[in-house]
């Protein structure tokens, strides 16, 4: 069974995070200006989120027990980045400053997957500040999970920003 110890945030992020939060949102406002208008923008930024991190749990290939190919590190980052760069999508449409909160105690990355998809759902019909914040949290915690340190996280969010500012220069 899954724990949340606390959903009351314990920590705004370091600087880092501040910054990568801060170029998000100016990504985030060119698709918000070209697209918000667009027929179920919330839902499909929702499914988006869970098809990131669908992605992430594939490279990762942690339940893939018939498999003997080993994952790709390089890969496994960059779809943790889109799935960290959805979320913080609704970090910005609450308006809320980036933040953590307490994750779950498990230490199976399998029950952690299972709890973020729940939470996803959960975002689909409660986009709520709760919701958000923890998800991020177990984002962070399941990268750790799998051995990523903090710092390749975020070098891999920073590329992923400039490929996208790249394709929106070019009408991608």
């Amino acid at each position: 069974m899954i724990r949340i110890v606390s959903t009351s945030v314990i920590a705004i992020m370091n600087e880092n995070w501040i910054k990568i939060y801060e170029s998000n949102k100016e990504i985030d406002d060119i698709f918000i200006a070209r697209y918000q208008n667009t027929e179920d923008y919330f839902k499909k930024n929702v499914i988006e989120f869970l098809v990131e991190l669908g992605e992430f749990v594939n490279e990762t290939k942690c339940f893939k027990y018939w498999t003997i190919k080993k994952p790709d590190k390089e890969k496994s980052l960059e779809e943790l980045a889109d799935a960290i760069t959805m979320i913080l999508l609704f970090y910005h449409l609450l308006d809320l400053e980036i933040a953590i909160t307490e994750h779950t105690t498990d230490t199976n990355p399998l029950d952690v997957i299972h709890f973020l998809y729940q939470k996803g759902t959960e975002l689909m019909n409660h986009c709520v500040s709760e919701v958000v914040i923890t998800i991020f949290s177990n984002l962070l915690y399941l990268g750790e999970l799998f051995g990523y340190q903090e710092q390749e996280i975020i070098e891999a969010i920073l590329l992923k920003q400039k490929i996208t500012l790249e394709r929106l220069a070019s009408d991608y």
